[in-house]
């Protein structure tokens, strides 16, 4: 898929930015969020992580369940997009995680809570991303869960706050993950008309359902937005 060049050059010199920290000293202390990085914040019912800036031109809604092979495979082949869209102000994602695949082993409650976690504490959008794309990545459909160590380790090298990897490492509780589902599945089901499936990708401004079948459906979503 192509993108417009301003957004190719953007994103062109951020890679250039973080290959020339490759070679250095470790440093103590914590890392600070690049202020000129978007941020992250929950949605008003507290069941959604909003990853990018209020005014992007470009906003979308992505329902998804941590042990849905397909949500994997829009991260494994979206995810590094995502993340270059957000780190330019050109997109917002608000992830809605459900967890109607759960079994007695609360794998999908556990890395759903785990992201609510990794919002907090000041880490950037574009690490927030980084981290869904992560976690996805390491999917064990119907096993059991990750442990807080794995999934503190996950979110660090993604570059998640260190407040905030140090929560997760403890396992720390962030959302009532039963509530978040019934609250997410209804918004699902009424976008869908009463389909629940994951991924779904909502355009919250043109409010339609997006398809994410279609080739370049990233680049056509921003494309004329731009401000």
């Amino acid at each position: 898929m192509r993108l417009p060049r301003l957004i190719l050059a953007s994103a062109t010199a951020l890679a250039l930015l973080a290959g020339s920290t490759g070679c250095g000293r470790t440093v103590a202390g914590s890392a600070l969020r690049d202020p000129d990085l978007p941020g992250v914040t929950l949605t008003a019912d507290g069941f959604g992580i909003i990853a990018g800036r209020p005014d992007a031109p470009a906003q979308i809604e992505v329902y998804t369940e941590p042990q849905c092979t397909h949500c994997a495979h829009l991260q494994d082949t979206d995810g590094p997009e995502l993340k270059s869209l957000i780190a330019l102000g050109l997109l917002t994602v608000t992830y809605r995680p459900v967890t109607f695949l759960d079994t007695e082993y609360g794998y999908s409650a556990k890395v759903a809570g785990a992201m609510f976690l990794a919002a907090a504490h000041g880490t950037s959008a574009p690490a927030l991303q980084a981290y869904v794309a992560t976690l996805w990545g390491h999917q064990n459909p119907g096993g059991s869960a990750p442990s807080d160590g794995q999934l503190a380790g996950w979110a660090a090298d993604a570059g998640v706050s260190a407040e905030a990897v140090a929560t997760i490492r403890s396992g720390e509780h962030a959302v009532d993950t039963d509530e978040m589902t019934m609250t997410n599945e209804t918004r699902l089901q009424e976008i869908r008309d009463g389909d629940a499936g994951t991924p779904t990708v909502y355009d919250l401004t043109g409010n339609t359902v997006v398809d994410i079948q279609e080739t370049g459906w990233l680049a056509k979503l921003t494309a004329g937005r731009q401000t």
